[in-house]
């Protein structure tokens, strides 16, 4: 149910994997986001943060796997990610959830020639600090999550205030931006002030998420912070792209 590209084959014995009905739709939205993405920047460098679950894994005995090889799904992430990488100017990798991504994304970091985090010494962080055009931004993979629309931006207020009341109890700059991931939905909050973004899903509903939010249409995007024109310190403008997951086709009866 997750990003694909064609012609990629299996390390072991270079089995084809081939993308199904699903797999084709989201790797056409995947290159009409990046042609977005360049038409945004219009030349201009950039910086590019992967926020996490770069892999799907291995997990919770799941067959919904294109291979049960991991580095079959490290190799597909840089397959993908790795044309980014390169256009931007610089590369951050946020680590994701333990039981999809293990230590692979260190591993993706590396080979995307990310940045290396100071504090460990690898291409990843657990989460990441960016102070951009005088507004620190912090990026983090989890965050909570709702099944009802009417609450979806409860927990990106939530994490805001939490986020600047730890800042300033421990003398840290609070930060004006939080980005976020994990939940597969886009959605952002403004209160004027500060923002928080969560990034949209390159997944379609798994089986486990039919168990837990069937009725959710899993939109895959992407979204970019723009600081051209806009004073030092000041919010940027938020750029995004998002796109309608096809409707189901119902039985007549």
């Amino acid at each position: 149910m997750g990003l694909l590209p064609p012609g990629m084959t299996t390390a072991e014995d270079a089995h084809p994997m081939v993308q199904n009905e699903w797999q084709r739709w989201l790797w056409q939205c995947w290159g009409r986001a990046n042609r977005w993405m360049e038409k945004i920047a219009n030349g201009d460098p950039y910086a590019l943060v992967l926020n996490g679950d770069m892999t799907e894994g291995i997990h919770h005995r799941s067959t919904q796997v294109v291979s049960g090889d991991k580095q079959d799904h490290v190799s597909i992430a840089i397959e993908i990610l790795e044309p980014l990488a390169k256009r931007a100017e610089k590369t951050y990798l946020v680590k994701g959830t333990e039981c999809h991504v293990h230590a692979n994304e260190v591993a993706i970091g590396k080979a995307l020639k990310a940045e290396i985090n100071d504090e460990t010494q690898k291409h990843a962080f657990d989460r990441l600090a960016l102070d951009a055009c005088g507004v620190r931004c912090v990026f983090r993979h989890h965050i909570g999550t709702s099944i009802r629309m009417a609450l979806e931006a409860t927990q990106l207020s939530v994490i805001l205030v939490e986020e600047t009341a730890e800042a300033i109890k421990n003398g840290e700059a609070p930060p004006r931006i939080v980005c976020a991931a994990h939940r597969h939905k886009f959605g952002f909050y403004l209160n004027g002030r500060s923002m928080c973004v969560v990034s949209a899903p390159w997944q379609g509903l798994t089986r486990h998420g039919h168990k837990v939010v069937s009725q959710a249409r899993t939109q895959p995007g992407v979204y970019a912070l723009d600081w051209r024109g806009i004073t030092d310190g000041e919010l940027p403008i938020l750029h995004y792209r998002t796109y309608d997951t096809p409707a189901a086709k119902a039985k007549t009866l």
